[in-house]
């Protein structure tokens, strides 16, 4: 409850100092370099039928992690943009999971939630402010990691972002996976 207090808190309030933010309400894209990356944290969570769901199972996709939660304004808005994006790149091996920061007990909400948007990606239950933590990208949601094929943290985005500026980390990403491995 505490946690859910503190996120609510944070979204209120904004991210604080620190963190960048673009006039299109999308943050600062916080690429990070190949040679630079580091393995992304482990993530358990339960989908919506309560099965425990690993990150690390998806490794070899490029993996999109979407922190958010159904009282959150920010990330209802920007649920359409992943809802896009998915549909255009899981052809191409990209994987959207939306890590929903709700009580298993909240599971039919969530249901309703996603069925009302239409979200066709895996939704993924009780993700917490210290996964965010993990990732490096705060408390504050919504929240965005962006995981290589290799497993490791490629991008970082604090706050809500829109379907093109998902698409040209993707698109980064996908060209980079496409001329072999890179050490910039």
């Amino acid at each position: 409850m505490v946690s859910r207090f503190l996120l609510a808190l944070v979204v209120v309030l904004g991210p604080g100092p620190g963190h960048a933010s673009s006039g299109s309400g999308a943050s600062a894209e916080g690429w990070i370099p190949e040679a630079a990356r580091e393995r992304a944290p482990k993530l358990a969570l339960r989908d919506l039928n309560g099965k425990k769901r690993r990150l690390e199972q998806l490794e070899g996709k490029l993996v999109v992690v979407n922190f958010w939660a159904t009282w959150c304004g920010p990330c209802q808005g920007e649920m359409p943009a992943f809802s896009e994006v998915h549909s255009e790149y899981r052809d191409r091996g990209v994987e959207v999971i939306g890590a929903a920061n709700e009580a298993m007990s909240a599971r039919d909400s969530v249901a309703d939630f996603v069925r009302r948007l239409e979200i066709g990606f895996p939704i993924w239950m009780e993700a917490s402010a210290d996964h965010m933590e993990a990732f490096g990208v705060g408390i504050a949601l919504p929240a965005t990691v962006i995981v290589d094929r290799q497993g490791r943290v490629a991008a970082r985005i604090v706050g809500a972002t829109d379907a093109a500026h998902l698409r040209s980390i993707l698109d980064r990403l996908l060209s980079e996976t496409s001329r072999g491995r890179r050490t910039t």
